[in-house]
């Protein structure tokens, strides 16, 4: 088979998309997860091939057409509850080839979707892990305090479980995710001080003067700088990680419900 003439970008793209499907894959043993990558490739080289001149267009859409590669991987490692083990992996690559989707052609299976892959998942990391360490602490005169572990412990189990984000989405949801809550905990305790200010009054009731002093660690000015800098990261953490858990949830839904 003739290879496509591609340019660099494009290649980039298809690299990038077999990378994150490869790093998906890391429960296969090595062989297997060649064999798999491999036949990914050879389908996207077949589809860009019969085109006269491949654009940036044509690459997107055949790689559209192919799904998320975690979809695939899930697939391949049994983790979408049809299919597992070696026979898994063929049948993946064989769905990708033959059926342009992530995964379909799947034999056998029924039933519900393993709990990790449902779609309220993402809500659910999203909430215990940004939402609980804010809401919580305020609640501490009934227990908020002693539930904020346990929150955090379940969401970090279920996003670190869940095959619907790349390993570098659950780490950057594991520290980003509940930095803001963090912040805004040792804000409530006191670590983040208290501003005292004492002043002299003319017998008119005048103030003179006037000294601030602060008993904080961290000066004020910082102290909201670092207030902005974690909203943000925690705003922009939970759109990704809801954004994309909720597309690779309803990927595998659909994958399942092929293979039923």
């Amino acid at each position: 088979m003739e290879e496509p003439m591609l340019t660099a970008t494009q290649h980039q793209r298809i690299d990038r998309y077999l990378d994150e499907l490869a790093g998906a894959l890391g429960g296969l043993p090595a062989s297997e997860r060649d064999d798999l990558v491999a036949g990914v490739r050879e389908h996207i080289q077949a589809a860009l091939a019969d085109r006269p001149e491949v654009t940036d267009a044509d690459t997107d859409e055949v790689l559209r057409a192919l799904g998320d590669p975690l979809a695939i991987a899930a697939e391949a490692t049994g983790d979408d509850g049809v299919r597992s083990g070696p026979a898994g992996a063929g049948n993946a690559r064989a769905g990708s080839a033959g059926a342009g989707s992530a995964g379909a052609g799947s034999a056998g299976g029924s039933g519900k979707r393993p709990l990790p892959q449902r779609d309220w998942v993402p809500a659910a990391v999203v909430v215990l892990l940004a939402a609980a360490p804010l809401v919580l602490p305020v609640l501490a005169m009934v227990g908020g305090f002693f539930a904020l572990p346990v929150a955090l412990i379940a969401g970090w189990v279920l996003l670190w479980v869940s095959p619907l984000w790349t390993p570098g989405e659950k780490t950057a949801g594991t520290f980003l995710l509940p930095a803001l809550g963090i912040f805004w905990l040792f804000a409530l305790v006191g670590a983040v001080g208290t501003t005292v200010c004492s002043g002299s009054m003319d017998s008119d009731g005048t103030v003179t003067s006037e000294v601030c002093t602060s008993d904080s660690p961290v000066p004020p000015v910082v102290a909201w700088i670092l207030l902005a800098v974690f909203a943000v990261a925690t705003v922009v953490t939970a759109v990704v990680l809801q954004r994309n858990g909720r597309r690779r949830a309803t990927a595998l839904a659909q994958s399942f419900s092929t293979g039923a």
